[in-house]
């Protein structure tokens, strides 16, 4: 779930104090010095502000403020599981695994010391889909070939430059 996960996000302002976020990442896993997963992911979120006052909630200093927003997203994500073992109608140790996740959330972005640093928390749900080459079955939400109804919840701190 969160180990193994080189991620990365990039989030751009727009004129209507609207803003998008893409988040692109990368997994490598080993298990006994095999490869056990690779994959990657990309995101892309329209975040949507519910309030925008530079100066917002900022009981304690002017450098600081807050922004709630709300957020439809989709995700797409592709990973490759290895496996020690053989099966034995196909041949393959390999199962693949392509897919897609979109939904609608709400987040709250804490900004500080002029808007260089930033916290952003973000909760929310939507549909799951996976297309599976393989025989590996997935039935926990928190998988990336799980298909359903799924939570959504993430951190991230940031960097203004």
């Amino acid at each position: 779930l969160f180990f193994n996960t080189f991620h990365i996000g990039y989030e751009r302002d727009l004129k209507n104090h609207n803003s998008i976020a893409l988040n692109g990442g990368f997994k490598l896993s080993e298990s006994y010095n095999k490869i056990a997963r690779v994959g990657g992911l990309g995101e892309i979120q329209y975040r949507i502000n519910l309030q925008y006052n530079k100066e917002s909630v900022s009981l304690f200093s002017s450098n600081y403020s807050t922004f709630a927003y709300f957020a439809p997203f989709v995700q797409y994500r592709y990973e490759e599981v290895h496996s020690d073992v053989v099966i034995p109608e196909t041949g393959n140790k390999v199962t693949f695994i392509h897919a897609g996740f979109g939904g609608l959330g709400f987040g709250i972005r804490l900004s500080g010391i002029d808007s260089r640093f930033s916290l952003n928390a973000f909760a929310g749900g939507g549909m799951k889909y996976a297309d599976i080459y393989g025989d590996q079955k997935y039935s926990d939400f928190f998988e990336v070939g799980y298909t359903g109804i799924a939570p959504k919840i993430s951190f991230q701190m940031g960097i203004a430059f």
